[in-house]
């Protein structure tokens, strides 16, 4: 039940994906569907975007060998540094393919923003190939190097014959949760208005961060826009557009998203604490997999109600955000004095439930391994990205169906 849940949460990005891509691709241009296609890879390729895409060729396959050379370092370690440190490595690879999400999104709304959806998503799309290309450049040779000859590695009880380089060999497979991210941020970011083209990478910096404002702000972001647009020396238009950029960015959380992380907070330790007590008492199998699935449905729920009442991904992501820290605290919080609980009990570890920890020292330990916390995170940090762009989407569906509506702050 839970694994299904989290798998729906997932889910939850594709969908979005397809719903834009059927209501932006009518309205992506005249002519037949193969001309806008190959109207948008050349909009999509063209320069500035190809340099870019060889310099994140390069840029990955160097992070990856220096990744893997340090992991294989690292790896002999684990008993020594209290931690898997191959565990760590796995979790760290659906991290690594959120964080291309978020690149590719980013590099599809700022070409969107200056060429139109269908270019931007090209854009994205292709953003996130050159990062498996490059990736792959590095790997496959290494892997080779290892099938052929095992010897020449360290050999780690806990890993069956040929593992030793899943982490790295299964990240081209979590880069497929992040391909519908270009899309979205094509769509969340395309031109639809009456904005003067692109000028120059200062007034994309600007347009980038100002857009997604709250409805609240977004006269003031407008006005931003508008003033640059009149300023011509090249160091004035860089200095007020940094200055600008760097304000929209740090706008500070509303009222209300503060009560909505105290809230958070409160319900994830008071769930934590019976979920602990009722595997304590029946199941005894810990609450690892309540902490990674749970949760989510909150910090969607909260990511998603912020980006529709503000028409604002950013400010659902920041709510999103603040939440999930709360719910970090109050699993730290509840988790700690629990797992000294069931180590007392001689229960198990609070985590998994298996094994029994030789002290409460241990069980304590065990809770804040880095890829426990690194696996609540990820997980915890994917709902909030989903939730944040579907209530930006209904909220914008929203806006257009009712034009003449307003929108309530907190």
């Amino acid at each position: 039940m839970l694994a299904l849940l989290f798998l729906a949460v997932l889910g939850i990005a594709p969908l979005l994906a397809l719903v834009l891509l059927m209501t932006r691709l009518p309205r992506a241009g005249a002519g037949s569907p193969g001309t806008r296609v190959r109207a948008a890879l050349r909009s999509g390729l063209a320069r500035p975007v190809w340099p870019g895409l060889v310099a994140v060729v390069v840029v990955a396959g160097a992070l990856t060998f220096g990744l893997e050379q340090g992991y294989l370092a690292a790896v002999p370690n684990s008993p020594r540094w209290g931690f898997d440190v191959a565990l760590l490595a796995v979790m760290l690879a659906p991290a690594g393919a959120l964080a291309c999400a978020g690149l590719s999104a980013l590099a599809a709304a700022a070409v969107a923003q200056a060429r139109g959806f269908g270019a931007g998503t090209v854009t994205g799309l292709l953003t996130l190939l050159a990062v498996a290309v490059g990736s792959a450049a590095a790997h496959l040779p290494l892997l080779a190097i290892y099938r052929a000859d095992p010897s020449g590695f360290p050999v780690i009880p806990n890993l069956g014959e040929g593992d030793l380089l899943a982490p790295f060999t299964i990240f081209p497979a979590a880069l497929i949760w992040a391909a519908p991210w270009p899309v979205i941020g094509a769509a969340l970011d395309a031109r639809e208005d009456s904005r003067p083209p692109v000028r120059d990478r200062w007034q994309l910096l600007l347009d980038l961060t100002t857009a997604d404002l709250p409805e609240s702000r977004s006269a003031w972001g407008a006005a931003l826009r508008a003033e640059l647009a009149v300023i011509d020396p090249p160091k004035e238009r860089r200095g007020f557009a940094l200055g600008g950029a760097w304000a929209a960015v740090r706008s500070g959380a509303s009222r209300g998203t503060w009560l909505g992380a105290a809230g958070v907070l409160l319900v994830v330790a008071a769930a934590s604490l019976a979920a602990s007590r009722w595997e304590l008492a029946h199941g005894r199998g810990g609450v690892l997999v309540f902490w990674t699935t749970v949760p989510n449905l909150l910090l969607l729920a909260i990511a998603l109600a912020t980006a529709w009442r503000t028409r604002s991904f950013g400010a659902g992501l920041r709510a999103g955000l603040l939440a999930g820290l709360a719910a970090l605290v109050a699993v730290l919080v509840v988790g700690i004095p629990e797992a000294v609980v069931w180590a007392n009990q001689r229960a198990g570890y609070l985590t998994t439930g298996d094994a029994v920890p030789p002290d409460w020292q241990s069980a304590v330990r065990d809770l804040l391994r880095p890829e426990f916390l690194v696996s609540i995170v990820v997980a915890w940090t994917a709902a909030v990205a989903s939730g944040a762009a579907v209530g930006a989407a209904l909220g914008r569906l929203h806006r257009r169906a009712h034009p003449n509506e307003t929108t309530a702050t907190v």
